[in-house]
Order: structure tokens, then sequence, then C-alpha cells
């Protein structure tokens, strides 16, 4: 009957451990706390109950020779039991206590993008960002889902959601209005210092909010008149996205027509001249002279066949405009090799601007196109040569055979060899900083989608009005497959794949023990 009663005690410490240990896990995924409580205290209570029973046991069976064996193997093996769930409780707590997420996702949607890491990173270290999200009960669990990814990022970061029908004292505090509103303080939101209001719980306005609190917002004026492309245009040729985007990155975009006014305003940190093909008046040339001399940051685009004055006036900075035309050998499906003028180009030069293009030092994946461009020459040696051409191109000098009959050919002596730069960066007196690129195209909106094209821009911006820390890529939101669940049919699924299903394999590879055994 010893014998009987000791393997009993192991039936209700197996069974126990069984049931604590799903208990354990169920309080890692967060299933419901009813479920929770009931296998941790079943298992306990079992647990409880097969040692008390197999101490009994095997303290009689222990004064009888031929039980001592059968009672040493049954206090060992509760022995076993109780080490095993000590373990498994210590592992439960290190989980809780230092957490780690992967994201095996296709798309990486459970992640942040690397813009929003960099924003994050810039919060300062004696202060943090707080976040009051004022939503409906049906809208929290998603936002709350979005949040805890950025609180995981960066341990500056706090938030807290309410229901404003709940809470009408706090949303008359912080003046909330409306339904499903975000407030991004810098410091504390009670303390009513700097802050910025979301209306979209999208991840793309949460970190626009944080760059507005943590950092200045930036003007940058894109000069019209000449052609250029209009920063509201919406169109193919128009820079209507790309003016979104900077506004994404916390900077205000206005068009400047130079010369009505003579001179750019008090208030601009960026010029951006982008694609004129028509010359400048002296008056404009003299006031973007004066802005680069009080330090102002200069973006000029200038594509290849038309001339502007920009061509001569560069050249005071020392950086020359080439009357050419990028040629570059590209590889087609099916039919191998063949020149274009249009660069895809995948070789930076070490430079805020292009740091993130740049990765490991493994070779750039982060390619950029530009649909027809011109050589940009650096005639000093602190201007840095930012993107460059393939071996295979050339710069050709024969503009009329060009246009006139389609035709390149490399010329020796004449054209220049690649690998050839398109845009070059330099830093000048007085803290000014000038980028000076062979095409506008690349970033109209037409073009603003191919490969790197939008990043590349935006990092020129905002290296001229000096957040080179913002700099970075992988500003847009991952696509991804994916199944739509409500939040019960997810947790449904996720109790029966993870707890229900190896829990009753586990009880029924038990019960099979136990019947072998008696």
């Amino acid at each position: 009957m010893a014998l009987v009663s000791i393997r009993s005690g192991r039936l209700l410490a197996a069974l126990g451990a069984v049931l604590l240990l799903f208990g354990l896990l169920g309080q890692l995924i967060g299933v419901g706390s009813a479920i929770l409580w009931a296998h941790m205290m079943g298992g306990l209570l079992l647990l409880a109950s097969g040692f008390a029973l197999g101490i009994k046991d095997a303290r009689a069976a222990w004064k009888r020779d031929e039980r001592h064996r059968g009672a040493r193997f049954g206090g060992n093996a509760l022995g076993q039991l109780v080490a095993f769930v000590a373990i498994l409780s210590v592992v439960v707590f290190m989980v809780e206590r230092y957490p780690a997420r992967w994201d095996l996702t296709e798309g990486k949607v459970q992640s942040l993008t690397q813009a929003t890491r960099d924003a994050l990173a810039q919060i300062p270290e004696d202060g943090f960002v707080e976040v009051l999200g004022f939503f409906t009960q049906s809208a929290q669990a998603d936002l709350r889902a979005l949040l805890e990814l950025y609180q995981y990022e960066s341990e500056r970061f706090q938030f807290s959601i309410y229901d404003q029908n709940q809470r009408p004292e706090l949303a008359t505090r912080y003046e909330i209005r409306g339904q499903n509103v975000l407030l991004v303080c810098k410091g504390a939101c009670a303390d009513k210092g700097g802050s910025a209001r979301a209306l979209v719980a999208a991840e793309n306005e949460i970190t626009q909010a944080i760059r507005k609190v943590i950092a200045d917002s930036k003007k940058v004026y894109f000069v019209t008149g000449h052609g250029e492309g209009d920063p509201r245009d919406q169109g193919e040729r128009g820079y209507g996205l790309i003016a979104e985007a900077l506004r994404d990155e916390n900077m205000e975009v206005d068009d400047l027509v130079l010369a009505q006014v003579g001179e750019v305003p008090s208030d601009a940190d960026a010029l951006v001249i982008a694609g004129p093909d028509r010359s400048l008046i002296q008056r404009e040339l003299d006031a973007m002279e004066k802005f680069v001399a009080r330090g102002g940051g200069v973006l000029v685009m200038v594509d290849p066949i038309v001339v502007t004055r920009l061509e001569e006036h560069l050249m005071k900075w020392g950086i020359e405009l080439g009357n050419d035309v990028i040629v570059d050998e590209q590889v087609h499906l099916f039919a191998g090799p063949q020149l274009g003028v249009q660069p895809l180009v995948t070789d930076y030069a070490e430079h805020p601007i292009t740091k993130a293009f740049l990765g490991d030092g493994s070779p750039s994946v982060a390619s950029t196109m530009f649909p027809m461009a011109r050589s940009v020459i650096s005639t000093e040696v602190d201007a840095v040569e930012l993107v460059r051409t393939g071996a295979a191109s050339w710069a050709e000098t024969d503009v009329k055979l060009f246009t006139d009959e389609s035709k390149v050919a490399l010329d020796e002596g004449k054209d220049r060899q690649g690998p050839i730069a398109i845009a070059v960066a330099r830093e000048l007196d007085g803290g000014a900083r000038l980028v000076v690129t062979g095409d506008s195209d690349f970033a109209r909106n037409g073009n603003m989608a191919e490969f790197y094209n939008a990043d590349l821009f935006i990092n020129m911006v905002t290296w001229i009005v000096g957040e080179e820390e913002f700099a970075t890529i992988e500003r847009g939101t991952p696509h991804a497959s994916n199944v739509n669940l409500t939040i019960e049919e997810f947790s449904r699924f996720r109790y029966f794949a993870i707890l229900l299903l190896p829990e009753i394999v586990m009880l029924l590879g038990i019960g099979v023990w136990w019947r072998r055994r008696v």
C-alpha cells in the first residue's frame, strides 16, 4: 500500500507541476486572470498534496527494508519536481525582470522604424517624454501595443492612457475636446512644458510630435519662379510629397519668389533651389550669397542641359557643375549590359547625410536612382562627394550629340571615366552648409518612392539645417502579410495554441505513465 501511495503522490505532484507550469506560462503571455489563478492554485494544491503524501508514505516505507529503495526513489522524484518548479519560477522572474523582444513578422510590423529609434535616442538624458492618450475603450488596445514599442525602445519614454468619458477632469485640465487625442509633452505634462498633439494613433504622427517637443522646428523655403518644382504640387513633376515628408521631420515648408522679395527671410533655416530651367538674376544670386554668409543652409539641384547662372556662382564655393550627361552601364534582365542615362547608385561617401546608407561596412544595398544627371566636381579638399556612379560610367561631354541624336560614346581624353560624383556637400566658413546635386528629378513626386530617393533628399535637408542626428533611412511604413483577428479571437487562439494543446498532451502522457506503473 505504501508503494501505491508513493506512486499516488508522484501522480499528484506531476499533475500539479503541469498545471503550475502552464499557469506561469499564462502569466508571461497575459492570459485572463481567472484561468491563470485556477492553474496556479490548482497546481500548488496538487503539488503540496503529492509532496505531503509522498513524504508521509516515504517515511513509513523507509523503515521497511523491502520498501527502502522505492521510497528513496519517490523522495528523489519529488525533490526533482520541487527543484524544477523552483528553477522555472526563477526563469519566469528573470524574463519579466529583463524582457526581450524578437520581431519575426515578414514586414517587421512589430518594430519601430529607424527614424523613430533615432528620434527617441535624442531625448535628453536628464529628461523624458510623456504621452497621455485620451482614447475610447475600444481603441486603447492598439494604441497601448504601439506605445509599448516606444517604451521598450527608450526608458525615457512614458505613457498613460485614459478614457476621457471616465476621466473628464483630466480631459478638461489638458484641454482635450475631441475623441482619440494624444498629448505629447517634454517632461511631465502636469508641468505644462512644451507639448504637441497627435490626432492619429500612427507611428509617424507620434514620432513627429516627439520631434516637435525635443527639437526646434526648422523653416525651409523652396525658391520658385524659374521653372522649379512646386512644394505644393501633388503632380508627378511637383515636390508636394517630399514637402509632406519634410513636415513629418518637424520642418515648416513654404515657397519663395526670391526675385520679388530680394532677400531670404530672416526665419529661413534652409533654401532649396530644385530644378530651375531659367537663369537666376543677379539680385537673387546676391541674396543667396548673403544667406550663406549668415550661416544658412542651401541645397542646389540643377539638371543637365540647362543654364541657370548657378554654375558660375557655385564655383566661388569650390563646387563645379559639369557641362555633361552621366552615362552608366545598366544590366537588364534577358538583355544583358546596356548603356543608359539613369544612374542607379550604391556608392556613398562617409558623411552624416549618407551614414545610414553604409550599414556595418559591407557594400550598401540602399540604392538611389537619378533619372538624368550631370557631374558635380569638388575643387576643395574639404568637400565630400556624397554619391558616386560605378566604374563603368562616364561623363558624356558631347551634349549636342546626345540631345540631337540620342547617341553617346566614350571619347578617351575628352569624357571623364567613372566613378562620377552626382552630389557634393561642403561646410563653409561661418557654419553655412551647402549641398549640390546634378539632378533634381530624383526627389520629384514621380520618383521619390524609387529606392531610397526620398531618404537621400530628406537627409540632405536635415544636414543643411543642422540636425544631422536625425539623418536616417527606413521612414516608410512596412507592408506585411497578415490575418485580421479581433482581440478576443486572438486571445482564444493564443490560449488554445500555446497553453491548452500542450497541456492536454502532457496530462495525457502522465495518465499513460500512471496506468503503466499501476
